[in-house]
């Protein structure tokens, strides 16, 4: 009679099952063969009694020694100890050694074939290589993935599959993190360096013990771990940025004497200011700096002690960037023209502004991990970002098509302080053979402030000459001075839990997967803003600086500033998540994995303002559960070819701030928030077709669909009249986004190529204003219609890629990357008039990275980024519409197209910027 013998198989050092191996059973003449499976199993069926010799194979590996094996009846279930394979290290000509690095292209090539959904992945040494030193850039090269520029165009938030950043999610290792945004729950992913992962993870398909708030994507941060032997990297590197040059200097404000807390903090809410000692003017004193340095510093140790069962790992990284923009703008009227026809485009108001940003980052991250026994294993995760932004803004501020005459330039200057800090306890269980359990324990805050922003404007005279370039400005400062000064800060913080249950029981012969688990977690968040409006008093001398302004307070009201008003950007926020799950995953056939469960959200949430009580929207509760469910198939064609099919439900929930009814001063618009905000909730479909032809080499061709139920979009809207214009956030009906993705990787001996693309096309539906004269029974009125237009959501490019050519030649150390990435045109704001929105051109980048060896254990790396000096550019999609010569109004818009069809609203200029350094590895 025949029986079974059954194992599994995995990388000795990273745990994976090495799926495409071969185990072999051998008894006399008997010689039985079994492939492994995608989680690492393998199972010989009908196996004669006797006696075997069970070996597994797998090409860059060791073959394993015989393990005996006794069959005596049909009856027998014989089950091996996991196998763990070593690679097979093997010494070439020059000592080249073949290794498989947990950080290399190869290593990440097996965990997005292995992965049990959707996934791309960046190893260690790409982004090393990258020319990018954020995790914000490097994360715009990988598939489907664009990013947000802030005003020195550097990547801050990013964009996955063409939804916007409230869509997707950021984890540090598998774990989530609370955002230091003031009103958002995304994370900025500008103030991780780089440089502090082992491998960069956009999930596209979530499984259910995975949190469910994702319908983009999520972004998942692999941390350094431990090495298996003593490590100490080390980098520094300079450079500068194009951009500051004796013409254009980097301006900086001295921000030393800067006080943290608002008068209101330090002395009660009642407290009357003092406009003199209350307020020095240290932040309006600005020093010009040409060609300023950059410079990056980090280092890496790490090592195993107690005969490799304590592992330790410490990595240190420090950035301090220059960087900034000029900018050319024009602001839509509130409302449209009327002339030469309904809803005309037409502005009023024009801005030319300087920005000039320092931008100083501390990364700190530890991980030590302990294994006590064969069977249990505890890691503590530390991770610290610390973010300082000095930003000097400096803004010629006039009328569309004034040449020269009085205008109202603006000085204003804003240090933001960003923190992130997360503490993970981790434990790993193996309560039998086929029982685990994991759980982490987890304590995290982010934080922002901006202590006292600084903002004047003055009338001055300016001329400029024939193309609208200023020439002059007269700096004298009259009376009539308007200073602004403003307090913020928030915080947001995690207490979380989770535990994950594991059980392998075997049915049928084949080995099933069952997983049940959930988290719970508690955040408080909180909001403080405050802010003081001074001016000049009346007299018939003008002053000449600042500093000789006398200020003071237009009623007693004002000296207590907005903390007292009924202002609801002060605010404090609870919210409870209770999620559970189950999932089980199994193969139904020997190529065929199957993945499926469901996962439970349970939200509650409360805010209270300091609004009065009796205010309606003073205070609010939130509460909505919803039932997640998700499959996953999985058909191996070979043991290089995957095939994938996903269906997966999840939601985004809106941002704190956004629910709250507050009112802030935005870039270009005042920002409100929208108390009846609902979440979003999406089905989401996943077709890709794998091949992974070996070392970094792949194919990827996937399409996806999205269903979306209350999208929420951001709106431009005027409440109290043509004058005002506001942003604030609003849900729609619903929303479909749809596309196809495509990754391809070849090398051809030292030459190789990288490129990506995705297509993606999206939809919603939308009431928007029509704004035009129409005649009547009485005569010609001016009215406002509503007409439905469909548009792609906002922040979605229709066409995304990235093109790399590598040359990589071990043999002299020399790696070199030509990259190319581009973006096609996307709404960057939605109008509330038909045919107004305001796009982004499309726009590429070209970059230049390389690492050459110099000497032992020393290589030279230089990054250069936006060697094309390609400037963004915003459009409206409306003709520049020519009446006599003129635009309608008489006069002529600055910085357009020629022979264009749309007109030009907005164009920033960054100038490329250059960085090179020296890396040591010992």
């Amino acid at each position: 009679m025949a029986g079974v013998i059954k194992g599994k198989v995995a990388d000795a050092k990273t745990g994976e099952p090495l799926v495409g191996a071969i185990a072999e059973a051998e008894s006399g003449k008997i010689k039985l063969k079994a492939n492994v499976n995608l989680d690492g199993s393998f199972i010989f069926h009908n196996v004669p009694a006797g006696k075997y010799e069970v070996k597994i194979k797998f090409i860059g590996y060791k073959e394993t020694k015989g393990v005996e094996v006794v069959v005596k009846t049909g009856k027998d279930i014989e089950e091996l100890a996991e196998v763990q394979m070593s690679p097979d290290v093997q010494e070439l000509l020059e000592v080249n050694v073949v290794t498989h690095d947990k950080g290399s292209d190869h290593a990440v090539r097996n965990i997005e074939k292995n992965a049990d959904a959707v996934q791309n992945i960046l190893s260690e040494k790409a982004i090393q290589l990258l020319p990018d030193v954020t995790v914000a850039n490097a994360i715009q090269r990988v598939s489907g993935v664009t990013i947000q520029r802030d005003n020195t165009g550097e990547g801050r938030y990013a964009i996955i599959r063409g939804m916007d950043q409230r869509y997707n999610n950021t984890l540090v290792n598998g774990i989530k993190i609370p955002s230091p945004d003031d009103k958002f729950r995304f994370v900025p992913m500008d103030i991780f360096p780089s440089e502090m992962l082992e491998r960069l993870e956009v999930i596209k398909a979530l499984t259910p013990n995975m949190e469910g708030d994702a319908i983009g994507g999520t972004m998942n941060l692999i941390m350094k771990n431990a090495p298996d032997h003593f490590l100490f990297t080390a980098n520094a590197s300079g450079g500068y940025n194009t951009l500051f040059t004796s013409s254009r200097p980097f301006e900086s404000f001295n921000h030393s004497g800067i006080n943290k807390q608002s008068p209101a903090e330090i002395y009660g809410n009642n407290y009357s200011a003092n406009p003199t000692t209350d307020f020095p003017l240290g932040n309006f004193h600005y020093t010009n700096h040409s060609t300023p340095v950059n410079s990056t510093l980090g280092i890496t140790i790490g090592d195993r002690f107690l005969q490799k069962k304590l592992g330790v790992i410490l990595s240190v990284s420090y950035q301090n960037f220059y960087k900034g923009s000029n900018s050319e703008r024009l602001v839509p009227d509130a409302i449209p023209a009327v002339y030469p026809g309904p809803n005309t485009l037409s502005f009023s108001q024009g801005y030319v502004r300087q920005y000039s940003t320092q931008t100083n980052r501390v990364g700190l991250q530890n991980k030590i991990d302990f294994s006590i026994n064969s069977r249990n294993k505890l890691t503590l995760f530390n991770m610290y970002l610390h973010q300082n932004e000095y930003e000097t803004r400096y803004t010629p501020d006039s009328s569309v098509g004034i040449n020269s005459g009085e205008v109202n330039p603006e000085w204003r200057s804003r240090w933001q302080i960003q923190d992130i800090y997360n503490a993970t306890l981790h434990g790993e269980h193996l309560l039998s053979n086929i029982v685990k359990l994991d759980w982490n324990g987890v304590y995290s805050i982010a934080k922002s402030q901006v202590p006292d922003m600084a903002t004047y404007s003055f009338l001055g005279n300016a001329s400029y000459d024939s193309t609208g370039k200023l020439v002059k400005m007269d700096s004298t400062v009259p009376a009539g001075t308007v200073v602004s000064r403003s307090w913020q800060h928030n915080s947001d913080q995690d207490l979380a839990g989770y535990a994950n249950l594991t059980y392998k029981p075997t049915i049928l012969h084949h080995t099933v997967e069952f997983e049940a688990g959930g988290l719970y977690r508690y955040k408080t968040r909180t909001n403080y803003y405050n802010k003081y409006d001074l001016q000049a008093k009346t007299s018939g001398v003008p002053f000449h600086t600042i500093d000789s302004v006398p200020l003071y307070f237009k009623t007693s009201s004002y000296a207590t500033g907005d903390i007292t008003a009924i202002n609801a950007d002060s605010y404090t926020s609870h919210e409870k998540i209770a999620a559970g799950y189950i999932q089980a995953k199994f193969m139904v056939t020997t190529r065929l994995q199957v993945l499926g469960g469901v996962r439970v959200e349970n939200t509650q949430q409360d805010y209270t303002t300091v609004m009065p009580l009796t205010f309606s929207e003073a205070y609010g509760t939130i509460h909505y559960t919803d039932v997640l469910p998700s499959v996953h198939l999985k058909y191996t064609l070979t043991n290089k070819q995957n095939l994938r099919l996903s269906y997966f439900k999840s939601i985004s929930r809106p941002g704190f701030g956004e629910i709250i009814p507050y009112s802030y001063p935005g870039e270009q618009f005042t920002e409100i928030g929208n108390p009846y905000l609902l979440h979003v909730r999406a089905d989401n479909f996943d077709l890709r077709y794998e091949l992974f032809p070996g070392h970094s080499d792949q194919l990827l061709v996937g399409a996806f669909y999205k269903q979306l139920q209350n999208p929420i979009e951001s709106f431009v809207t005027n409440l109290n009249g043509p004058s005002s214009l506001y942003i604030q956030p609003q849900n729609t009906d619903k929303a479909t986004n749809l596309g196809l993705e495509a990754v391809f990787t070849k090398f051809f001996g030292m030459f190789g190529v990288s490129a990506n693309y995705t297509y993606t096309h999206s939809q919603v539906t939308t009431l928007k204003g029509w704004y035009g004269k129409f005649q009547t029974p009485t005569g010609t009125q001016i009215q406002n219609e509503h007409l439905e237009q469909t548009r792609p959501l906002q922040g979605q490019a229709n066409n995304v890629g990235n093109l790399s050519f590598l040359y990589k030649n071990p043999r002299i150390g020399l790696d070199v990357q030509l990259a190319l990435s581009y973006t096609g045109d996307r709404i960057a704001q939605v109008s509330p008039y038909y045919g107004l929105d305001i796009w982004q051109k499309p726009y590429s980048q070209l970059s230049l990275s390389f690492e050459k060896t110099i000497a032992k254990h020393f290589s030279f790396y230089a990054k250069l980024n936006n060697l094309t000096n390609a400037p963004i550019k915003d459009y409206i999609k409306f003709p520049y519409t020519v009446v006599n010569g003129n635009f309608p109004g008489g006069y002529t818009l600055p910085f357009q197209d020629k022979g264009s069809n749309y007109t030009v609203a907005q164009r920033d200029i960054y100038k490329a910027n250059f960085l090179g350094g020296i890396r040591y590895k010992f």
